[in-house]
């Protein structure tokens, strides 16, 4: 373990260490970067590389057109184009690793790592396109362009590009240089830019250019710290000058003794700045300390979060400041505990005791020294040092308490180890620290991963970092696709949902799409089978014209929202007679359509009812347009018109009709059939009527209403001739006619309507009536007169206060013979006696109540027939007589309280509604077993 100890490739600088790494040796073959233009991006993205049209090169054979050509960062050819538009003045990448181009007319072009071109190609605008781009700075979020009459334009959002003209610099010759203080490092969430220009600093933004407080004098370059916190700039007089980003303190100074400015300025991570001439790099620390280092010519420096990359043509360096925790282990002679516990481990390996001595001489810190190996190993870009520092972590962790560290922070540390050596693999080409993953996330890199086509690799690390693997498995499908050539559909079906299937809730919508965009419709129809979510199948199974198979999915999903869309884009797609006819067979899509025509378009709602057969849905829009007519005759007579007019009523009647006639179509719906006839024709005898009698006031009412109208009016024919034509019973006519001429007080009218016949309901509607609408009580009294119920007649009587007509009626009135069982003949005796003897035995309550009559209760329970008779008839007769007394005894109190008093003592009513609902509610001796008393009066 001692030979691994990377102290001898450190640099000192101040009271820390640097240390250059080498990632990986080139790949590419006869590069010379000195003559091209070079975009890395960050975090370990892909390279592009393209001729500098601002150097002479000799050129030997070949294409003379530019060709921009994009590698990994091993130097692994991903793709070329031929660049056949304008003068390239800025190449960058963009956050999602797509190569950025701004020609000098100001046209912005897009394309993917491997070299195809993106839709994302936007202008920067007609006034920038007649005044050129004269200077350009690109970031990962967009870009800020100053064109030839020194105005600045910025673009900060590459998804929805809307350039945005900056605020006058009113400079008066092109600036020194330029630099970008991005959104997310500005107070204001707005890009700042910094011009540099004449002696100072210009900051400009969308509303100001104010210039910035600090004067250091002419500035030839400058750099803006990765966290947007400090600025480093190189003066005119070789200074290298670091102020904070609002340009109030200068940091610090150190003088490089060149009056010629870098070649390139750039942060090494955000302690340090870089600065490279030709073959010499100058790194200054923050106290002004330095290191230099000699470089190959052409090197492209890439800033990341923690240090600096070096990109030349046949290697590729990591510069950046040793992590602490690398110090504290490996620097020469460190009792830091981590640095202890390593040599521990190591002593331990080499089976030496004081492993044992060195362990207990940090007992209490050996938590610590485990979080500092681990750190440590995380860090460490050496496969065979960062075995060394996770298993001294692991020595170490075996000797500490259950609960001093997570349980899982070795196996977290290994898992990322695993996934960044991986990355660095040169065929990956990836070269992530543990920072700068952390900085760029893990499902970033996932996503990058995927946009290199590095499927199987990206679905590995989403895999083990617990990060959804749907991305992945749908972009691979969408790449197979595209490079699946003149593959069968099915088969290439099936081997997608091979892969995918283990995958749950995979968006094969996402992928049919897809196939959609590429025109295997055929292939996109087949994928929609396994997508299971309807309001990602329907639209696309829409956009693949299968607009019928759309809408059973819809409405499968049972929400409204798609069967609308379904609908209204078959409404749109099909001939009239097609979509009716898909229709016919949903009934719930029919539902839906039919209630948007209700509302929108009535002309074709009739048009969807037939196509389906819905004749009643036709009826009812013509019984609706019916009741229209109606309602407007109904207003014009209301607004005085004296009759209605014939066309209109003719139109009505011919609603009805077409109404009547489309009911008729369905079994169904032959009451409505019926009904609807009917009321056409009570519209057409309506209006007959009112052209007969010259009385505008049959119009609109209903049978009975005209029947009334026809008696108020005396207008016997016209009321036959409605009997007639509707067929209305005596039944239902008598009492109609009693009641209208009661309410028209029409007395002599109804006396001679009950003389007509004897009247098929009787005389109880022509008393009620009237009564309730104030006849003298002679008429009521001739209509009672003639009732044939004694007991409703002595109601009567009583009711209008004719007392002794009353009780005449009781005298007079039989007792009431019990039906059923308790049936008797004239003679008293029973009608049926067994049936009377087993209905009294079954019932409990009569036979305790003979309890106290235990003669009466042994020929009841008995079998002799002859004496139960007996006893039938003598209780009959017997109980009889009683109430033809009590009748007697109210007969004649009665009489005495009339001669006494016109009116009747309320004693007296209630004595009569006793004795008549005791006498003659029941039948004797159904009374007599329950034993219902009757008031002896006599």
């Amino acid at each position: 373990m001692a030979n691994l100890s990377p102290v001898g490739d450190w640099d000192e600088c101040g009271d820390k260490f640097y240390a250059k790494h080498q990632l990986f040796s080139m790949q590419w073959l006869d590069i010379n970067l000195e003559h091209m233009r070079v975009a890395c991006a960050q975090y370990g993205g892909p390279i592009a590389l393209v001729r500098d049209d601002r150097k002479i090169v000799l050129v030997t054979g070949g294409a003379t057109k530019p060709v921009v050509t994009t590698y990994t960062a091993a130097g692994v050819r991903l793709g070329a184009f031929v660049w056949e538009r304008g003068r390239i003045m800025g190449m960058g990448w963009t956050s999602e690793e797509d190569l950025m181009l701004l020609e000098q007319s100001g046209e912005v072009h897009l394309y993917s790592m491997h070299g195809q071109a993106q839709a994302r190609s936007f202008s920067l605008g007609g006034e920038v396109a007649r005044e050129g781009v004269a200077a350009c700075c690109l970031y990962g979020g967009g870009l800020v362009a100053l064109t030839a009459g020194l105005q600045l334009w910025a673009v900060t959002d590459l998804e929805e590009p809307r350039p945005q003209r900056l605020a006058d610099p009113r400079l008066a010759g092109p600036p020194h240089c330029l630099a970008v203080m991005e959104p997310r490092h500005t107070l204001s969430g707005c890009i700042e830019v910094l011009v540099a220009a004449g002696d100072g600093v210009l900051v400009v933004d969308a509303d100001s250019a104010s210039e910035a407080a600090a004067a250091v004098g002419p500035i030839h370059a400058m750099a803006v710290a990765p966290g947007g916190q400090f600025v480093a700039v190189f003066t005119g007089d070789g200074r290298l000058v670091v102020l904070t980003a609002d340009f109030a303190k200068n940091l610090s100074e150190f003088a490089t003794q060149s009056d010629a400015p870098p070649d390139q300025l750039a942060w090494c991570g955000a302690d340090s700045v870089v600065l490279v001439w030709e073959d010499i790099l100058l790194m200054v620390g923050p106290y002004g300390d330095w290191v230099k280092h000699t470089v190959e010519l052409g090197a492209a420096l890439v800033p990341e979060c923690d240090g600096v990359r070096m990109v030349t043509a046949t290697r590729h360096d990591l510069l950046r400041r040793v992590p602490d925790c690398l110090a504290d282990v490996f620097r020469i002679g460190s009792t830091a505990p981590g640095a202890l516990l390593y040599d521990a481990r190591a002593l331990f390996d080499a089976q030496d005791a004081r492993a044992d001595e060195v362990l207990r001489s940090i007992a209490g810190a050996l938590p610590n020294a485990v979080r500092t190996c681990l750190a440590a190993a995380s860090a460490e870009l050496d496969l065979a040092r960062q075995a060394a520092l996770l298993k001294a972590a692991c020595y170490g962790r075996a000797f500490c308490a259950a609960d001093a560290l997570p349980r899982d922070a070795i196996l977290t540390v290994a898992r990322h180890l695993r996934i960044l050596n991986a990355l660095r693999a040169p065929d990956v080409g990836l070269p992530l620290t543990l920072a700068q993953l952390e900085a760029l996330t893990p499902p970033v890199l996932v996503a990058r991963l995927v946009a290199g086509r590095r499927h199987l690799l990206a679905l590995r690390i989403a895999g083990a970092l617990g990060l959804s693997a749907e991305g992945v498995l749908v972009h691979w499908a969408c790449a197979k696709i595209s490079a699946s050539g003149d593959a069968p559909d099915e088969r290439l079906r099936d081997a997608l949902v091979a892969r995918l299937a283990p995958c749950a809730g995979v968006r094969y919508a996402a992928i049919a799409a897809h196939a959609q965009a590429a025109g295997q419709r055929s292939l996109a129809a087949l994928l929609l089978e396994h997508e299971p979510c309807a309001a990602e199948q329907v639209p696309l199974l829409l956009g693949l014209g299968d607009e019928e198979r759309a809408l059973g999915k819809a409405l499968e999903s049972g929400d409204p929202d798609l069967a609308h869309l379904a609908i209204f884009r078959m409404y749109r797609a099909l001939p009239l007679e097609r979509f009716l006819a898909a229709l016919a067979s949903r009934p719930a899509a029919r539902a839906l359509f039919t209630a948007y025509a209700a509302r929108t378009e009535p002309e074709l709602l009739e048009q969807v009812h037939m196509a389906t057969g819905m004749y009643e849905g036709v009826a009812e829009l013509r019984l609706a347009e019916a009741l229209a007519a109606q309602t407007r005759l109904a207003d014009a007579r209301a607004g005085g018109a004296q009759s209605a007019p014939e066309a209109a009523v003719a139109a009505l009647v011919r609603l009805l009709d077409r109404a009547a006639d489309m009911f008729a179509q369905t079994r169904e719906h032959n009451f409505q059939a019926r009904s609807a006839g009917e009321w056409a024709q009570l519209r057409r005898l309506q209006a007959d009527l009112e052209a007969e009698t010259a009385h505008a006031c049959f119009l609109g009412l209903s049978l009975a209403a005209t029947l009334r109208q026809c008696i108020r009016l005396g207008n016997a024919r016209a009321a036959a001739r409605v009997r007639t034509e509707f067929r209305v019973s005596d039944k239902r006519f008598w009492p109609l006619k009693v009641r209208t001429l009661a309410r028209e007080k029409d007395w002599d009218g109804l006396e001679a309507f009950a003389r007509e016949k004897k009247p098929p309901i009787g005389f109880e509607p022509f008393v009620a009536a009237a009564r309730a609408h104030g006849a003298p009580d002679a008429v009521t009294a001739r209509f009672i007169a003639r009732m044939a119920d004694g007991k409703r007649k002595a109601e009567e009587y009583a009711a209008i206060k004719m007392f002794q007509e009353a009780a005449d009626n009781i005298l007079t009135t039989p007792a009431k013979m019990d039906d059923g069982p308790f049936a008797f003949k004239d003679d008293g005796t029973a009608k049926d006696p067994k049936a009377f003897q087993q209905a009294l035995r079954a019932d409990a309550e009569r036979m305790t109540a003979l309890d106290s009559e235990p003669e009466v209760k042994h020929i009841v329970l008995g079998d002799d027939m002859h004496a139960f008779q007996e006893l039938i008839k003598g209780i009959y007769h017997d109980e009889k007589k009683r109430q033809e007394r009590a009748s007697k005894a109210m007969s004649e109190r009665t009489i005495d309280a009339q001669r006494a008093s016109a009116t009747v003592p309320r004693d007296t009513v209630q004595l009569y509604k006793q004795l008549y609902d005791a006498g003659l509610q029941y039948g004797p001796a159904f009374r007599l077993l329950r034993n219902v008393h009757v008031p002896d009066v006599s």
